[in-house]
């Protein structure tokens, strides 16, 4: 698979996702089931479990069958923490048995490209864990510490997976000029640019470029934006340690710690998208 960034600076996806399964399992032993999960308003920590062990059921056959799958809906047989730990562990060694005998350019569908390797799986995997690790630990009031270099890998799949997934949704980020965002902590930046506009066929007349002062209808975005791994001279920036970056991207964590140059407005329409599911 072919994604800016992951090729100079790569990581080990399966063993990376193994320790990730691991932690989410002790932590889940140790939490009430019934505790509410702030960053995922209406779920309880027994509904977080279960999404994740079925997402790695499902996720397992399709790397398995190189298809798209039926989502799974299992439940452990009881509520107890640790009961549910050890049903969320079979799950997550199921998985990562089937991605560690895959070879990461086995071609297999995904929900973004169509088909691709089953890299795509490993990489997905390992945030999907990394991320539900947060929503996990926000239910007793704590933080997982990130490391740098998977928080910016994160990033890049925001930037260069979700946009992409959730502009075919029907969630098109709002951008209207260049936006840069900076690693601080690993010096990785990407730039995220808008593609060109094509007047809406319903409004009869040609349309402007989106936040142009001389807009005169509607606009289609042709496409999500483009994404290269560098910055781009005089672009709005946001700029901050990985870690801030990726929950931010993922509506994990509060603004405050992002350094913003630019046009404030233009960055927190962005921020504002819907840019994950």
């Amino acid at each position: 698979m072919s994604q800016p960034g992951t090729a100079t600076r790569p990581l080990d996806f399966v063993e990376q996702y193994a320790a990730a399964a691991e932690r989410f399992a002790v932590a889940v032993a140790a939490t009430p089931m019934g505790a509410r999960v702030p960053t995922c308003p209406g779920w309880t920590a027994y509904d977080l479990v279960c999404h994740l062990g079925n997402v790695h059921a499902w996720a397992a056959t399709i790397v398995e069958t190189g298809r798209d799958a039926p989502e799974q809906d299992d439940e452990p047989r009881s509520h107890k923490p640790r009961v549910v730990s050890e049903w969320y562990a079979a799950k997550a060694e199921d998985l990562y048995e089937v991605l560690r005998s895959a070879p990461p350019h086995k071609q297999c569908w995904n929900f973004v490209f169509g088909t691709d390797g089953a890299e795509f799986w490993q990489r997905r995997q390992l945030h999907e864990t990394t991320v539900h690790t947060v929503d996990l630990f926000a239910c007793t009031g704590r933080e997982p510490e990130v490391g740098p270099a998977l928080a910016a890998d994160g990033v890049d799949e925001v930037l260069t997976v979700f946009l992409r997934r959730m502009h075919d949704r029907g969630h098109p980020a709002v951008l209207t000029a260049p936006l840069c965002l900076l690693a601080t902590d690993v010096d990785r930046a990407w730039t995220v640019s808008p593609r060109a506009v094509v007047p809406d066929p319903r409004a009869g007349v040609p349309a402007q470029p989106r936040g142009s002062s001389t807009e005169t209808a509607p606009a289609i975005v042709e496409g999500p934006p483009r994404v290269v791994e560098r910055r781009h001279p005089g672009a709005d920036q946001v700029a901050a340690p990985a870690d801030v970056l990726y929950r931010v991207l993922w509506g994990r964590g509060d603004r405050s710690g992002l350094a913003v140059t630019g046009d404030e407005g233009r960055v927190e329409a962005f921020l504002d998208s819907r840019l994950v599911p």
